[in-house]
Formats: C-alpha cells, structure tokens, sequence
C-alpha cells in the first residue's frame, strides 16, 4: 500500500517538475538519475597517497559543476533531494570498471568513522552531511559506521586558506567522543570520511587523534575532491 502511494506521488512529482541531470540539466528518466555523458565526466574513482596517519585516501568525483552543486546544496541549503544524485554516483563507481579499486578501501571488518562537525553547526544543519552521504551506500555493503570523534571547538572556515594554515586552524579541535575508549579503536582498520579533500588537513588532524588511541591503518574516504594528486 505504502509502496503505491510512494509511487503515484514520485509519479505526480515527475510530472510537475520533471527530473533532470544535475550537470546539464537535461531531463532524465527518473530523481537521481544523471545523463550517461555527465555521469561518465565527473564519476571517476582516484587513490590519492597518504599524508600523515592517514595511509591513503580516495574521492568518487571532481569537486565541479553538477556535483559540487549537489554538495553545497545538501550542505548549506539542507537539501536532501541531492542525496539520491550522489548515491548514484557512489554506485556507478562502486559497480564500473573502477569497482577493484573501490573494494579494497571497504574490506570487512573496517569501521567507517565520519569526520565531526561542530555541535552547533550540526545542530544548525540538523544532520552531519559526510555521514548521510556514506551511511546508506556503507550500509549496503555491510560496513559499520560510528561516530567515534567530536570537535573539541569551533574552527575558522577553510575555505582560501593554505595547506599549513589549514593545518594550524585545526590543531586540537578533534578528539575521542565521550564515552569512546581507546580500547574501542585500538587495531581497527578506520575509514574516514568527508565530503570533500582539498589539501587532506581535516582528514590529517582526525587520523592524528585516532593514531594516538591504538587504531590500526587508516584510510580516508571522500566524494569528491580538488586535490592535486
């Protein structure tokens, strides 16, 4: 019952604001979908190496066009409406010719540990964006996700700034949740994650923290990036 009403309301939905690609806006058959030519532009899987604790890291995309806009819209405009466009990315990769690459940052027994927001910022926002990204795709893959980490203070926004002061802005703001022991962490293989990998400071600072608890290697993992590899 429930299913055929879901149905007959996306049906209603596409009629009355046809779905299109978040790229070139072409129309697409169904909310989600990309056009094959964008699809194929902006999902490419890239290993990045490591930098810090942090053994290495990977992102699904390109931090441009049609995927940046999903993400700063899921971000500062709360809209989850991009989330089914990002899952497909996840999937395509995930499920292409690149899927080899992509399995072996997601071998069992790995805990997925999305980076932490500010509590004002999450509550602002009213949900952490890197976890509602990842936890649904992770899930379905049977990876754990705990949010084991917690910002210890606010930071200033990175955006314009460098890798060294980016580094500086977040000396000390991350550390173990409360009521996280490091006996929980130690030799666990962790995956981080982000939304975003520019210069890898965020994603340094959080493997530093969980370096220090005993974890095991660490890995990042990101949508999308604008990180020179």
């Amino acid at each position: 019952m429930s299913a055929g009403k879901g149905s007959i309301r996306e049906a209603l939905l596409s009629f009355l604001f046809p779905p299109h690609c978040p790229h070139c806006h072409a129309y697409v058959e169904a909310r989600g979908d990309w056009c094959p030519a964008c699809l194929a532009e902006i999902a490419h899987f890239t290993v990045y190496p490591g930098f810090g604790s942090v053994a290495r890291a990977c992102s699904f995309g390109a931090y441009r066009g049609g995927l940046r806009d999903l993400i700063r819209g899921l971000k500062y405009q709360r809209r989850e409406s991009a989330l089914p466009y990002i899952e497909t990315v996840l999937q395509f990769v995930a499920e292409g010719e690149q899927r080899a690459m992509a399995a072996d940052f997601l071998r069992p027994g790995i805990l997925a540990v999305p980076v932490p927001l500010a509590r004002a910022r999450q509550k602002e926002r009213g949900f952490n964006q890197a976890e509602r990204i990842f936890s649904g795709w992770l899930a379905e893959h049977g990876i754990e996700m705990q949010a084991v980490l917690a910002r210890t203070r606010e930071t200033r926004p990175m955006y314009g700034l460098g890798r060294h002061a980016r580094r500086e802005n977040l000396r000390g703001a991350f550390a173990l949740a409360d009521g996280v022991a490091p006996e929980q962490i130690r030799g666990r293989r962790i995956l981080l994650l982000d939304d975003i990998l520019t210069t890898g400071a965020t994603l340094e600072a959080c493997a530093a923290v969980l370096h220090r608890a005993g974890a095991g290697e660490i890995l990042g993992m990101v949508l999308a990036s604008d990180h020179a590899v």
